[in-house]
């Protein structure tokens, strides 16, 4: 018997082991991402390693929430504590958007200008919300 006949004898089986084993999962399902699989025991998560470089492959937050199995609110926060300790964690304007890392300083700096004009507009209304004074309503 030569080698391509030893091959060939039963190509089904190890196709059928695999699809019990999840290995046929479509595309939908699955992450292109660099790294699906936990961190390992007394390793801490990273957002930052679930992330591509540049706009164009931003990662949305639902996602994220799914790789990770934590409520979005928890993501935020540990995105907001990467951010303060120095990984440039940017987040797309698209309304498909999400995080990515930054690919060039232009995608950095712009960025940074959308955060600091949403901050100039919260600032906006919590100064309007004083203004507004106690006695308004009574």
């Amino acid at each position: 018997m030569n080698d391509s006949t030893k091959k060939d004898t039963r190509p089904d089986v190890g196709a059928s082991e695999r699809a019990k084993m999840g290995a046929g999962l479509d595309s939908s399902t699955t992450s292109n991402h660099k790294s699906t699989t936990p961190a390992p025991v007394g390793q801490a998560v990273k957002i930052a390693d679930f992330l591509s470089k540049g706009e164009s492959h931003a990662v949305p937050l639902r996602h994220l929430r799914e790789l990770l199995h934590l409520p979005a609110r928890t993501v935020r926060l540990m995105i907001r504590a990467e951010r303060l300790a120095g990984t440039p964690i940017l987040e797309s304007s698209r309304a498909d958007g999400g995080y990515f890392m930054p690919e060039n300083d232009h995608e950095r700096d712009l960025c940074a200008r959308r955060l600091r004009h949403r901050a100039a507009q919260i600032i906006a209304v919590a100064d309007a919300i004083e203004r507004a004074g106690a006695d308004f309503g009574e």
